[in-house]
């Protein structure tokens, strides 16, 4: 082994979140996916959350910087202070906010039946972590709702066009 190779230090960073909230016809896909792929049902959870981030990431880059300049600092400031102690550390705004464009889960509801599902946390890189944040202060909810909305949004969205056919393949009569 060559000892001059660095290792990086760790990247991700956990978001603490304990539980959220997903209808009974959701938990019951999950845990189906879960089941046939291996995955946790933290890892699926990350991934839905990773992938909203990453589809999402121009409107809430915008949000971040819009936020940065309003508290006059440095975008880098910013995130530097958003990823190590959150967004309740950053000063205080010295200008107003204007302009700030609609959430885009707003139109996302989880069911009143929906149950409570024990989480703990989910691992994320920087950026992703600050544009959580940011996302959760500005979309007016909490991290446990607006993650909630997310995983419902990412079933709606995805699960007959990418995890139905994968939980059906798992008895061989289904295959096509």
């Amino acid at each position: 082994m060559d000892e001059n190779i660095e290792i990086p230090e760790a990247m991700a960073e956990r978001f603490i979140i304990s539980y959220y909230y997903v209808s009974p016809q959701d938990a019951e896909r999950i845990d189906a996916f879960r089941e046939c792929s291996g995955d946790s049902e933290k890892t699926l959870i990350t991934q839905y959350v990773r992938g909203w981030i990453g589809r999402n990431r121009d409107y809430y880059l915008e949000l971040a910087r819009k936020d940065a300049d309003a508290r006059e600092i440095s975008f880098r400031e910013w995130g530097e202070i958003v990823v190590a102690q959150g967004i309740e550390a950053l000063p205080p705004y010295k200008q107003e906010l204007n302009n700030i464009p609609p959430s885009p889960l707003r139109d996302i509801v989880v069911a009143p039946s929906a149950e409570r599902k024990a989480l703990n946390y989910i691992s994320l890189g920087k950026q992703n972590l600050a544009l959580l944040r940011v996302g959760v202060h500005y979309d007016r909810d909490n991290a446990i709702g607006f993650v909630s909305r997310i995983v419902k949004e990412h079933l709606d969205r995805n699960w007959e066009k990418l995890y139905a056919s994968q939980v059906e393949a798992e008895d061989f009569e289904n295959w096509r």
